[in-house]
């Protein structure tokens, strides 16, 4: 909680599952931080990969609980981008576009170009008139300066 008040944050992003979520839910809500439930895939089973993965683990949490949804994840999972943000919409704190080539894999790919539905997405998060973060998430060994570039400009044009 230092480090997100050094950084001027309101919101912490993590995968914490069990009675630590409880723990977090009331210690954020003492601090005025928000808590947002990050989605991932893993080539194992993990807590958090479906929307409704993410949605019974706020069951019954205070409105400092939410989700960060990474649509890269979501859509290496096998799970429909749109409909993600459809259901995660009016608990979204955080968004990570990210796009990947193909579900079953992390194969990252410049967002626009993949799966992820990159576009849509972003149309759906302002249908619902999202307000939050939405980060451009890329990940690639090497140069990354032009790609980061295009990605940036493909995102503007969609903001």
């Amino acid at each position: 909680m230092r480090f997100a008040r050094l950084l001027g944050s309101s919101n912490i992003t993590g995968d914490a599952t069990g009675d630590m979520l409880r723990k977090i839910d009331e210690r954020l809500s003492r601090e005025g931080l928000t808590f947002g439930i990050h989605n991932h895939y893993f080539k194992q089973k993990f807590a958090y990969e479906s929307p409704d993965d993410v949605l019974k683990a706020l069951a019954g949490r205070s409105k400092t609980m939410g989700a960060t949804l990474d649509v890269g994840h979501i859509a290496s999972c096998g799970y429909d981008t749109v409909e993600a943000v459809r259901k995660l919409a009016p608990f979204l704190k955080v968004v990570h576009l990210k796009d990947v080539a193909a579900s079953g894999g992390e194969d990252n790919v410049l967002i626009g170009q993949g799966i992820a539905k990159i576009p849509a997405v972003m149309e759906e998060l302002h249908r619902a008139s999202f307000r939050g973060l939405v980060a451009i998430e890329y990940e690639k060994d090497g140069d990354i300066d032009a790609d980061v570039k295009r990605e940036v400009e493909f995102a503007r044009k969609l903001a």
